[in-house]
């Protein structure tokens, strides 16, 4: 919805907001579900299930035709392959090479530069917009193959952990808002019928509003739950603490748009008794990284390009936390080349074939944005920071913020069991984890605000490290 719509649906009687969204559903479900959308999910399935070498004939191709026609048909890249001295027999003889020579794109540029960076061959079918953690959202342009190809990744996600590929009855909890955040009695959801999908509030995660969310949890009995990991963490803790039944078994939970933590997943396999799958992908068109069965986190190589580097700019050794470049086959209107989408994993130690069949590369962990991993001079890069929390009682939800290289301050949200001995053990850990030398600084808070889009951030590094 644009910002006027979405004021005009807030305003509504719920029963108009369904009917509203489900106007609006009705016309994403033509976009996004075509002919075209089947064909490409075949071809996905196909190639989740096939040998590498194909894997790589494929790749290749679809490197060639997004340099192709970057070349031709935007501004942006014409002028920088035109300074390269790059012309279009080369692309064709050595893609990878071409590739290597491009300048990284960054962040500001793709914000500013949208208009020249598109392909103005191809028509605009959809504008969509990032959730803007920065303040300023980004445009983003798409045409209906990009749509298509976009959705028939996300459903192969959910073939290869056993779900259907269409109309799966699925919870999803994410930043959008779907009740007004002032309202304070259920419902805090709205169901949109065309994608059997029930939009669930993440905003009004209250003690006194979880009872409602169980219940019509416990009625919709969902296949599915998918969304942030803070929001299906916090439902899961209720119902483990209090120790509720539920009265059925979703087939899975798949998590994305924010770090999904050990603790996290611990908890809500325990309460909704399914496994945890996570996945990465983002509203501008990155490369999808999606979890298979077996727990390993697939490089989905048939969407993109990836690249991993180290903070000088070097590639990333096996083990490290390295950033994310990007080049993307899933955003065509809109190309994505050396993209600097400022997000990190860590790399596996070796490389090893996973048992659950599909041969694409793994890495070890997604870590989140660049801004939510810590970095210290003695300690350099510092990600999963859930461990420091290990063997601690009376902290309900924390968040670490790092103003500058030499200071962090948590915010904790407590309760009875938290004394000055679990406060001592925080800080060692922490000093354990970042440095001696630094200067801690932990307050006791009622509150933690979330952030961009109803995400919240375990995690803030505040200053940049330039790559």
């Amino acid at each position: 919805m644009g910002k006027i719509q979405e004021k005009i649906y807030q305003k509504l009687p719920y029963p108009f907001k369904f009917l509203l969204l489900n106007i609006k559903a009705y016309q994403n479900s033509k976009q996004r579900y075509t002919t075209a959308f089947d064909q490409y999910l075949q071809e996905y399935i196909e190639l989740w299930n096939t040998d590498i070498d194909t894997l790589r004939i494929y790749q290749k191709k679809k490197l060639q035709l997004l340099l192709t026609e970057a070349y031709e048909s935007s501004d942006w890249y014409a002028a920088k392959y035109k300074a390269l001295g790059i012309n279009k027999e080369d692309i064709a003889t050595d893609p990878y090479l071409v590739l290597r020579k491009m300048p990284i794109l960054t962040k500001s540029e793709r914000k500013t530069e949208y208009d020249a960076i598109v392909n103005k061959n191809r028509p605009t079918d959809g504008v969509g917009y990032t959730s803007g953690t920065s303040g300023a959202p980004t445009i983003n342009y798409l045409d209906k193959e990009s749509i298509n190809r976009s959705f028939a990744l996300w459903r192969r996600f959910h073939k290869a952990i056993g779900l259907e590929t269409k109309r799966v009855r699925q919870v999803r909890l994410s930043g959008r808002l779907i009740v007004e955040p002032t309202t304070k009695k259920p419902p805090f959801w709205v169901y949109n019928y065309f994608e059997n999908q029930l939009l669930m509030s993440t905003y009004h995660l209250t003690e006194d509003n979880l009872p409602h969310y169980i219940k019509r949890l416990n009625t919709f009995k969902p296949e599915l739950l998918d969304g942030y990991p803070s929001a299906i963490y916090i439902i899961s803790k209720y119902i483990n603490e209090n120790n509720i039944p539920l009265k059925w078994i979703p087939k899975a939970i798949a998590v994305t748009a924010e770090t999904l933590y050990d603790y996290q997943r611990i908890e809500m396999e325990k309460a909704f008794g399914c496994n945890v799958y996570n996945q990465y992908a983002s509203s501008e068109g990155s490369p999808f990284i999606t979890e298979c069965t077996e727990g390993n986190l697939h490089l989905n190589i048939d969407s993109g390009v990836f690249e991993f580097i180290n903070t000088k700019g070097a590639i990333a050794k096996p083990g490290e936390v390295a950033q994310l470049v990007v080049t993307s086959f899933t955003n065509l209107k809109t190309p994505l080349i050396r993209y600097n989408i400022e997000d990190t994993v860590l790399l596996s130690e070796q490389n090893s074939t996973c048992t659950c069949g599909c041969v694409m590369p793994t890495i070890e962990k997604l870590t989140g944005r660049e801004d939510d991993i810590l970095w210290t001079e003695e300690k350099g890069y510092v990600g999963r920071m859930d461990t420091a929390y290990k063997g601690l009682k009376g902290i309900v939800k924390s968040q670490i913020i790092q103003d500058d290289p030499k200071s962090i301050t948590v915010n904790a949200i407590v309760d009875k069991e938290f004394d000055t001995t679990m406060q001592e053990k925080l800080l060692s850990n922490l000093k354990d984890r970042l440095g001696q030398n630094l200067n801690y600084t932990v307050h006791i808070v009622d509150t933690i605000p979330l952030g961009a889009n109803g995400k919240f951030n375990a995690v803030k590094r505040k200053f940049k490290i330039e790559i």
